[in-house]
């Protein structure tokens, strides 16, 4: 079984930090952390579109600049919002990334940014243009869907969209055939967010190959 920390162990680290990030790469196989652009143009770990919940302060991240959110700590720990290059920086070599991309527009600055890592990156997101986008720009940099609810026949738009990885909550990867029809045309699954080491044995047993948490889970 083989563990992504989602937003770096959110659980138990500010989330989507620097501190956050280099802390699970030691406990998880992979590390997961979401982009999108700022208000002064560069690319920003942060999960949602204001600074709300996370840093305390008020507005959008795309009508803040670098130097406005670097004013800001996340969840009262010191730790700032970091740039995508800040991230990736702290990353260790051997860690497997999964970037989810939050927003349209990002792929091509994504793709200038992850150029030279050694590290495996898989770049995600529940947006479909942003994916073709990806793929058109590079069809050798491994993609990922993310399957929301409302998508209906998600292995086929993975498929259609020259995606390596799906990814879908724990509940639909345990009650449909999304998994089976997934692994039937070599499609890698990322299933979230589980909290507890039963689910995520049964999951190994489905078929899933990555599952996602907010904690590390006890081996």
């Amino acid at each position: 079984m083989r563990v992504i920390a989602h937003r770096g162990f959110s659980a138990t680290a500010p989330e989507n930090t620097i501190a956050a990030i280099r802390s699970a790469a030691d406990r998880a196989d992979a590390v997961e952390f979401d982009v999108r652009r700022c208000g002064s143009g560069e690319l920003v770990v942060v999960h949602d579109e204001t600074i709300d919940r996370v840093t305390g302060g008020v507005g959008t991240v795309v009508h803040s600049s670098l130097e406005e959110l670097k004013t800001h700590t996340v969840l009262e720990s010191g730790e700032r919002i970091p740039t995508l290059e800040e991230t990736i920086a702290a990353l260790p070599s051997d860690v497997v990334v999964n970037l989810e991309m939050k927003e349209l527009g990002i792929a091509a600055d994504v793709l200038e940014a992850i150029e030279d890592l050694e590290n495996r990156v898989v770049t995600t997101s529940f947006l479909v243009p942003e994916l073709r986008t990806m793929r058109d720009l590079d069809s050798g940099q491994p993609t990922g869907l993310l399957a929301n609810r409302h998508l209906e026949n998600p292995v086929t738009t993975a498929v259609e969209l020259g995606c390596d990885v799906i990814g879908a909550n724990w509940w639909r990867c345990l009650t449909t055939r999304l998994v089976p029809r997934a692994k039937a045309v070599g499609l890698e699954v990322h299933s979230w967010s589980i909290e507890r080491r039963l689910v995520a044995k049964l999951l190994e047993r489905r078929g899933v190959d990555y599952v996602s948490a907010d904690r590390p889970i006890r081996p």
